[in-house]
């Protein structure tokens, strides 16, 4: 008897042992586990850091490539989250109707794309906008909305930046919306004037 109870102890004494070693083994791995995220953080955050003080940089060049425009209030530079978001007047970029670019907007091209040089990594995404009137009899053989319009103006500025300045094509995308993204109402010339614009945002690619 006395025999059976050593041996029941025994094993009682063995099976707390093992649960222990097997907690220990799972603390282990615990422990490793939260280590390597806490690792994969603290890397994320070096890449954000990083990241931010990479658009600030883009940011303080642009500023500085295109402060001559913006004190005669043709352009607008905003900071955006991580993107730079520069709004040129349709004015300043184009003849009225017409998608050919001016003298004054391949000055403001070149400027611009001196400084995307230094930012090969940033992705440039161009968009067009018009106001809500139509287009003009004589320019409906080529264009059928403000759609295509937009979308015209966009690529024209693409072309450019491609060709000009041998921009990557990965980087670049156009894109058209016409009358469907006002930021004026369009009720007066200088409203529907806001309107009509080209919009050219700058940051990480996708």
């Amino acid at each position: 008897m006395v025999t059976k109870q050593y041996i029941l102890v025994a094993l009682l004494v063995a099976l707390v042992a093992m649960g222990c070693s097997s907690n220990k083994d799972l603390l282990a791995q615990k422990d490793q586990r939260i280590a390597e995220l806490e690792g994969q953080v603290d890397t994320l955050e070096g890449e954000l850091s990083s990241e931010r003080q990479r658009a600030a940089d883009l940011n303080a060049e642009l500023e500085q490539a295109l402060a001559e425009y913006k004190q005669k209030e043709n352009v607008m530079l905003e900071k955006i989250e991580d993107k730079s978001v520069i709004t040129v007047s349709d004015a300043m970029m184009f003849s009225s109707g017409g998608v050919q670019l001016t003298q004054k907007a391949t000055e403001l091209l070149d400027k611009l794309a001196d400084v995307l040089a230094n930012h090969p990594e940033r992705e440039i995404r161009i968009e067009g906008h018009t106001d809500n009137v139509g287009i003009a009899l004589e320019f409906q053989s080529e264009f059928r909305s403000n759609w295509e319009l937009s979308t015209a103006r966009a690529t024209s500025v693409l072309h450019y930046l491609r060709r000009r300045h041998n921009v990557a094509a990965d980087r670049l995308a156009a894109v058209g919306y016409g009358e469907y993204r006002p930021v004026a109402d369009n009720s007066t010339p200088e409203s529907r004037a806001k309107n009509r614009r080209v919009v050219i945002s700058v940051g990480p690619k996708l």
